[in-house]
């Protein structure tokens, strides 16, 4: 008996400190936690507010509303205008009713529950408890204190009355006030910790930070400030939003591009990384450091879509040195997909490469795609548009007698045949020839090089008759070998 009394009072304390924490968590989220609904209806405006520990009431007023200084008493309500606040808590509910008369003089009445009480004695004492509030914790009267702390403190004073407020809502419209003021550097870096740090909202610090873009970015320093207040949007759509605008908007230099892009690699979406990618190619020009942390950026997106996107886009761009072509191809061996590799590819080909870039695209070509049609669409694309002198033949053949598909190949050695050779290269082509397993396909395939052939000497066309000699259809060898003489 008494063993089982002691484990039943092991169990009631136990659950007893549960409560404690329980209650005591909920208490701390209550504290911080606060909602504000803004309704506006032919000038009536309606705001609501739920803060923490049950603080919560309710604001209806319409027309301009003057504060006194102390903001505990209100000092005017223009003609045809109101304000009432009600607020309920623990069952007591307390309302305040002030609207003017003709004579513009104030009417204030005081309501506790149903009944109208005095509202000198005590209402106007729960006004001055509850106005600092409502003010804190809605947007009434907000230009009008704006300017009164900064007439009396500065930015500095403006920002301790925000780090006052929970609302992120009022927090923005305070701050977006006081950008209106033209604060200076100083001031702007202030002003961008407080966004970074103190306002937890992805939409409200994005409003912020589009407000004044081009104000935020005129200095290095600020620029800075900017960047990392940014950084700090969880949001990647808010974030991508940001960034596309300081893009478009601000001179940023070469220098704070590089962190501008290592934000935009901690972007998930392939969608938005991307979009923030074009924009810098698209509204500005990039120097060739910058092009080449762009193109290392798209390797952290995973879609082939996007990425084809992008890097298709930086090819358009004049400061594509060696560097940012090893840069682009690392890009492209990421993607799995031959179809928009292939794009890509075929959008390099479209520059005028040197014959190690040439190589290093072919020998690319040849590892990473598995498709032979797409690679025969790249191959072709080389051989029409590329000199394939420097290592650049050589690796096209290699990626030939990579393929599987004769059909293919025969595409390939087809186009190639339309160009002039000398005779080592030529002699190296017709060699290639005998990768193919068709005979069909090799013997149309040797037959496309027969009119350079029979212009070259003996030794070109004794590697054709080598060639020829791999094909074991009587039929097709005769072909072949019947269109050299």
């Amino acid at each position: 008996m008494i063993n089982l009394s002691k484990v039943f009072l092991g169990m009631l304390l136990n659950l007893l400190v549960l409560l404690f924490w329980v209650s005591t968590g909920e208490a701390h989220a209550q504290k911080h936690y606060s909602s504000v609904s803004v309704n506006k209806n032919n000038g009536k405006t309606t705001i609501t507010v739920k803060n923490g520990n049950k603080k919560s009431f309710s604001l209806e007023y319409e027309g301009d509303i003057t504060l006194s200084d102390d903001d505990k008493d209100i000092k005017a309500i223009s003609r045809g205008g109101y304000m009432e606040i009600k607020k309920s808590a623990f069952g007591n509910r307390r309302r305040i009713f002030i609207e003017p008369d003709a004579n513009g003089k104030l009417i204030k009445k005081y309501y506790v529950g149903r009944s109208e009480e005095n509202f000198e004695s005590e209402g106007r004492k729960w006004l001055a408890e509850i106005l600092p509030e409502v003010l804190r914790s809605s947007t009434l009267g907000a230009k009008q204190r704006v300017n009164r702390f900064y007439k009396k403190g500065g930015t500095y004073a403006v920002l301790q009355e925000v780090g006052n407020m929970h609302s992120d809502h009022v927090k923005s419209t305070y701050i977006r006030l006081l950008l209106d003021k033209n604060p200076n550097n100083n001031d702007l870096t202030a002003i961008l910790k407080v966004v970074g740090n103190d306002i937890s909202s992805d939409h409200h610090k994005a409003q912020i930070l589009k407000h004044k873009t081009k104000t935020f970015l005129a200095t290095d320093g600020t620029t800075a400030a900017y960047i990392e207040a940014t950084g700090k949007i969880s949001s990647d759509h808010h974030k991508a939003e940001v960034l596309k605008k300081s893009i478009r908007d601000g001179e940023i230099s070469e220098t704070r591009m590089k962190s501008l892009f290592a934000i935009t690699e901690n972007i998930s979406s392939d969608h938005h990384k991307a979009q923030v990618l074009l924009t810098a190619l698209k509204n500005r020009p990039l120097n060739t450091e910058n092009i080449n942390v762009l193109i290392a950026t798209s390797q952290s997106i995973n879609s082939d879509h996007h990425k084809e996107q992008v890097l298709k886009a930086a090819l358009t761009s004049p400061e594509l040195s060696r560097s940012v072509y090893n840069t682009l191809l690392k890009s492209i061996s990421t993607m799995s997909s031959d179809h928009h590799s292939a794009n890509v590819f075929s959008a390099v080909l479209n520059k005028k490469l040197d014959g190690k870039s040439l190589t290093d695209v072919l020998q690319l070509v040849n590892r990473n795609m598995s498709s032979d049609h797409h690679k025969a669409q790249v191959l072709k694309k080389a051989v029409l548009k590329q000199d394939l002198d420097g290592g650049g033949l050589e690796a096209l053949l290699s990626a030939l007698k990579g393929m599987s598909s004769d059909t293919h190949q025969t595409e390939v050695f087809k186009q190639l045949a339309k160009k002039s050779f000398d005779s080592d290269q030529l002699i190296n082509i017709l060699a290639a020839t005998r990768s193919m397993s068709s005979d069909h396909h090799q013997s149309i395939s040797l037959m496309a090089y027969a009119p350079a052939v029979r212009e070259k000497g003996d030794t070109v066309k004794e590697a054709y008759r080598d060639a020829c000699g791999s094909i074991s259809s009587e039929l097709h060898y005769g072909k072949a070998i019947r269109a050299i003489h």
